[in-house]
Parts: structure tokens; C-alpha cells; sequence
């Protein structure tokens, strides 16, 4: 369990669990959550899945008969399970990217995966953070903030190798595919990390999220300017709003 005295109180964090407790209490909500809850599309999520499955059918050798309605229902699950594959490989890959971003944020010179699909995207990674990374000043930093009550960890906080020498938040997210729109939950964490950070005290010039392609390890870095903050906090309060708000209906 991690200790960390911040904001005039004490932070924990149980990794196991992936919960946080604010002076003995337990956190109900973290930046991750509330990202997630972002209004989106119904129909998005279901024809992600349907296109997976209808695609692993079509890949698949059908068997022309059966030995029973449990050797089918065997068959069918296996078929239908395909989403599930994904969003797991998915999050493997997501692991070994971070955690080979983070030996290099601390001064290591990692190997690359012998997995050829993780070890692509750490290699993109690892350029972009060489070329454009002055100084780490933080990684997987546990933040609260006591006006929204919430906590939450930062991949990264650095120094960016340009002219002004800017401080970012920065995030690391691996998605199918790149030329899908942002999604709102991606931007509003950072805009959440970064006014979590200001809440504390410290300076902060924008933020940076660094997309990348699990399928070839192409990268897609976007930054946010003061110009888009104002906004995307806005709409990040907006999404707390919902993520706490459950209907009180009155009895006839």
C-alpha cells in the first residue's frame, strides 16, 4: 500500500484493489471513473463488439454438425467471447507500454518485449519520448483533490524539450484506431490531473495525450492549450455532475 501526505491529508492507495482512501475513508470516485462515464453513443460500444464477433466467425472453421446443445453452446461462447480477447490483449499491451515508458522516465534503457506487437509501440514510444521529453519530473503520481473529492493517477508529468520549455501532463493511450475521433474521456483526464496539480499549487502550461495504434505502433501526439482548459474542465465538472447524480423519486 502506498502512503502519500498530500493536500494537508494522507492518500492510500491499494494497488491490488485499485482503491484509494482519503484520510481512512474510501474514495467513491477516481478521474478514471468519471472519464469513463462521458455520454457516448449507445450503439458504439454494441457494434464494436458485433463487427469483432461477426469478423471471428467469419475466421473461423463452423463446425458442420454438433454433439449436443452443450458442445453448440460451447462453440457459440467461444465465438462470442472474442471481444473479451481483445479488451484483455488490449490491456496487456497497455501494461508493457507503461511500464517500459517508466524505467526510461527513470533513467533505465529498457529491452523491448519479445512480443512483436508490444514491442513496436514501445519502440514509436520511446523515440517520441527521447525527442520530445526534457526532464521527468513525475510518473504514476497518485493525486487528490479535496474540492472535487476525488482521486486519480497521472502517467506523467514533464519538462517538453521546446522552446519554452513547458510543463504537460502527459497520458498514454493505446487504441485500435487511429483515425477514430479523440475520445472526450481521454481529454478530460488530463484536463482533470492538470487542475488537480494547480489545486496543489504547481504549475502547469497544458497537456499532452500520446495515442498509439496497438496494431503497428504508429503514434498520434496531441497537445491542449489554455485555449481548449477552460472547456474541457468544464465539460470534465459536467461529467462529476452526472457520475454522482442518482434521481430521488417521490412515492404517490
Amino acid at each position: 500500500m502506498e502512503i502519500i501526505r498530500t493536500m494537508g491529508g494522507t492518500l492510500t492507495y491499494e494497488d491490488g484493489r485499485h482503491r484509494y482512501e482519503w484520510n481512512g475513508e474510501k474514495v467513491a470516485l477516481t478521474v478514471s471513473a468519471v472519464a469513463g462515464g462521458y455520454p457516448v453513443n449507445f450503439g458504439i460500444a454494441a457494434g464494436w463488439a458485433a463487427k469483432v464477433v461477426r469478423e471471428n466467425l467469419v475466421a473461423s472453421e463452423i463446425p458442420t454438425s454438433f454433439d449436443g446443445d452443450e458442445s453448440k453452446l460451447a462453440w457459440a461462447k467461444d465465438i462470442c467471447g472474442e471481444p473479451n480477447r481483445q479488451t484483455r490483449r488490449a490491456a496487456e499491451i497497455g501494461t508493457e507500454v507503461h511500464r517500459f515508458i517508466e524505467d526510461m522516465a527513470h533513467g533505465l534503457e529498457p529491452d523491448l518485449s519479445g512480443d512483436e506487437d508490444v514491442a513496436k509501440c514501445q519502440k514509436s514510444l520511446g523515440e517520441w519520448f527521447t525527442e520530445n521529453i526534457d526532464e521527468v519530473l513525475h510518473t504514476e503520481r497518485r493525486l487528490y483533490s479535496p474540492k472535487w473529492a476525488i482521486a486519480g493517477t497521472v502517467d506523467m508529468v514533464a519538462r517538453l524539450n521546446n522552446r519554452r520549455k513547458e510543463i504537460h501532463v502527459i497520458d498514454w493511450k493505446g487504441v485500435t484506431d487511429l483515425d477514430s475521433r479523440l475520445k472526450n474521456g481521454h481529454v478530460g483526464q488530463l484536463a482533470a490531473y492538470r487542475a488537480m496539480l494547480e489545486e496543489n499549487g504547481e504549475t502547469i502550461h497544458g497537456t499532452t495525450l500520446v495515442r498509439f495504434s496497438r496494431a503497428t505502433g504508429v503514434i498520434d501526439p496531441v497537445s491542449f492549450s489554455d485555449e481548449d482548459y477552460a472547456n474541457d474542465l468544464a465539460a470534465f465538472e459536467a461529467a462529476l455532475l452526472l457520475a454522482r447524480y442518482q434521481p430521488r423519486p417521490q412515492v404517490f
